[in-house]
Parts: C-alpha cells; sequence; structure tokens
C-alpha cells in the first residue's frame, strides 16, 4: 500500500500471494505476514438536482478493518529448489455505506454492508533464475446486508435484506521475469468469481400489511471482477527500487444486480412484493501505479512511497449512493522496520482523493431519481508484522 500496489514485478514478501504468486520461488525460508488495514471513508451528496434541491447529506462515518494473512515457504537448495507453497487470507472487494435513516435518497440505500473473504492456497516454482511461475486458487466466502425505504406504498416500511454467499472458487495466476540482475517483470491475472447469496427478507409491515410484504426468502448474486497487473521493476542503484504496474479491471462483470423473492406477485396471488432488477452496465477500467523504496543503509529501515490514479467503472446513469464512486487519485507513503532479524513492521498511510462526481442521468426502479453532486475522499492505515522463520 506504500507504494501504491505497484508489486506485481517485485513480490518479494508474502503478498505475492496477491499480488503475483510466481514471486514466492524468489523468496527464501518460511514466513507468516500478518496485519489489517484501517479505512475511514467520507461522501456528501448534495441534491437532488431533478428537483432543484442542492441540499448537502453527509453519509454516517465508519471505519473498517479488512484483515491479511500469508503464510509462504520456499525451499532453496534440495531436490524441491525454486519450490514455494503459501495460503493466504485477504478482503479485496467489500463495501459499506450507512446515510441517515430519513435522507432524501432512503428509497436506493439506508445501508448496506458487503464482505468477502479470499481464501488463496498457492503453488509457485523457479524454472531457473529467470523466469518462476504461480498460481492458485480463490476460495470465497461472502455475506451482505441490506436496508433501505420502501416509499412507493403507504406507509412507508424499511427493507432488510441478510444473506450469505455460496462457497464460491476460482483462479489466480502469474509469472516473474528476471531479464537483467536490476530488471525484473510481472504479470498475473485473477479470475472473475461468481457469488450467488441466498438468505431473508423483512419489510417491517404493519401487521395488517404483513400478508402483502411476507418477506422470506431471496436470492442475489455478484460477480467480483477479473483483473490482471503487468509490472515492471528497476534499480537504478543499490537499495533502491522503482516499480510501474499497470492494472485492468473488468468491471463489466456488474450488469445488473437483481433481488428474487421466493414468494412475490408473480407466483402468489394478493402478494405485492415482487422482483426486482436494476441495471449497473458497470465499465471496464484501468489503475496505473508508481511505486518507489529506499533501504537507508546499515538501519534496517525502508522508506517507501507511491502515486495511482484509479479510473471509476460507474455511468452516469448508474452512479448512486448504495456505492458512489469517481476517479481517484491515491498519495502514499510508508516505512519497513527491521525490529530484530527475524521480524519486521510495516506501516502505510493512504490519502484516496476522490474526484467531485454529477450525474443527471439517473432512473431507478420504482421512479426514484436521485440526480446530484458527489464529493468524497478516503484515508487508510495499515500495519502489518512480519516473521521469517
Amino acid at each position: 500500500m506504500a507504494q501504491a500496489g505497484a508489486f506485481a514485478a517485485r513480490a518479494n514478501d508474502g503478498s505475492a500471494i496477491f499480488f503475483n504468486p510466481a514471486g514466492l520461488s524468489f523468496q527464501r525460508g518460511a514466513h507468516i505476514m500478518a496485519g489489517a488495514t484501517l479505512i475511514a471513508p467520507s461522501y456528501s451528496y448534495y441534491g437532488p438536482s431533478n428537483f432543484n434541491s442542492n441540499e448537502q447529506w453527509d453519509m454516517e462515518s465508519q471505519v473498517f478493518t479488512p484483515p491479511n494473512l500469508y503464510i509462504t515457504n520456499t525451499w532453496t537448495d534440495g531436490t524441491l529448489k525454486g519450490l514455494a507453497i503459501g495460503i493466504g487470507l485477504t478482503t479485496p472487494y467489500g463495501l459499506g455505506t450507512k446515510w441517515e435513516d430519513n435522507w432524501v435518497g432512503r428509497a436506493v440505500t439506508r445501508e448496506i454492508e458487503l464482505q468477502t473473504f479470499y481464501v488463496m492456497p498457492t503453488i509457485s516454482y523457479a524454472i531457473n533464475d529467470f523466469i518462476s511461475v504461480g498460481a492458485g486458487l480463490n476460495i470465497v466466502f461472502s455475506n451482505v446486508n441490506l436496508r433501505r425505504a420502501v416509499t412507493n406504498f403507504e406507509p412507508t416500511m424499511d427493507l432488510e435484506l441478510e444473506g450469505t454467499g455460496n462457497t464460491a472458487i476460482s483462479w489466480n495466476a502469474g509469472v516473474m521475469l528476471k531479464p537483467a540482475e536490476n530488471v525484473s517483470l510481472g504479470f498475473t491475472y485473477r479470475a472473475e468469481t461468481q457469488i450467488d447469496f441466498e438468505g431473508t427478507a423483512d419489510f417491517h409491515p404493519p401487521a395488517s400489511l404483513q400478508p402483502l410484504f411476507p418477506g422470506g426468502d431471496v436470492k442475489t448474486a455478484i460477480a467480483p471482477p477479473a483483473t490482471w497487473f503487468a509490472g515492471v521493476a528497476w534499480s537504478p542503484f543499490e537499495n533502491l527500487d522503482l516499480e510501474f504496474d499497470f492494472q485492468g479491471i473488468q468491471w463489466s462483470s456488474y450488469d445488473a444486480l437483481s433481488i428474487d423473492f421466493a414468494t412475490d406477485a408473480q407466483n402468489t396471488p394478493g402478494v405485492k412484493q415482487d422482483d426486482v432488477t436494476a441495471v449497473k452496465d458497470y465499465e471496464n477500467t484501468w489503475i496505473a501505479r508508481l511505486g518507489l523504496e529506499y533501504r537507508l543503509p546499515g538501519t534496517g529501515i525502508a522508506l517507501r512511497g507511491g502515486y495511482f490514479y484509479d479510473s471509476n467503472p460507474v455511468p452516469d446513469k448508474s452512479l448512486e449512493p448504495l456505492l458512489p464512486d469517481s476517479d481517484r487519485h491515491g498519495l502514499n507513503i510508508g516505512a519497513g522496520i527491521d525490529l530484530f532479524s527475524t521480524i519486521t513492521l510495516d506501516v502505510a498511510y493512504l490519502h484516496m482523493i476522490i474526484l467531485d462526481r454529477v450525474t443527471d442521468q439517473t432512473s431507478y426502479p420504482g421512479g426514484v431519481y436521485l440526480d446530484g453532486r458527489y464529493t468524497g475522499s478516503a484515508d487508510l492505515f495499515a500495519l502489518n508484522i512480519s516473521y521469517a522463520f
């Protein structure tokens, strides 16, 4: 994180499991790396402009702390020389937003939280000193909670959905090349993962309306996108590493969000609740990342910095407070400190500048329109401790 995520061409610690599994084979011995990131987003909405309003509505403050854990071992001699194995736990996809219950966009969302946990068994092999390859599985566990108002019926109700995802599986693979002593190249690909959720819905209706809105079993699905990294790293002189990565993200996998009720107006007479499909039509995007690391001679301290530009996937018609998004600049700093010969502490800070976004093209199921302007930023703090056997 301190190097803006530009790491696919070096991948020289346990997080290679995520950034490029081929990097494990160029490491030495066994390692454990564990930590967490503290994420504090801030967003405001001004509008709705389609009702000639510019009122400010602030997203409620929340803090998220996704963890990470990597355990790896690389054989450096004997029959297994060049072979590496590992297992990782990361949370690469997730979101959470919460707005006041009575805010103007309550029919779109009041609160949502999505969590995904990727368990990644990984294997890597260095064919020689020039090239290594790696591959692994993504075993994904997830859950989702969603709450919004139902305003197109009197009295207004509070729809709450809770769901657990199936155990979804996809794959990832990478390659690393070292054409020169001070140059390395890396490429990695992570496949799209289809996650199907099953859970329950509750409209919290008054007793007189319970037969019309019984809630009950519900299904939905999401597909975290395929993504790839291509990176080049260069060490112009001793103790300094520079890396540039280009990342592609296939967000077109998020074309719609559907909520399917087991009991709905189509199969049960007298019931008013019905299936909903909200078209998203997200677009494929890219991120450019630049990072550097300088190791202070004789101190056991590494200084790091980086910058990234992240283009957003959300078309104007789909911009919404459920997941407001815009193009972003990331400013990153951090350091690594060798506390002992076998223990390293890594810290990082990221300030994310989210560009203002204006839309006048929104349209939602049920006739909810929410044009206006979004502004936001986020601050992230990360801490990891690594132990080398």
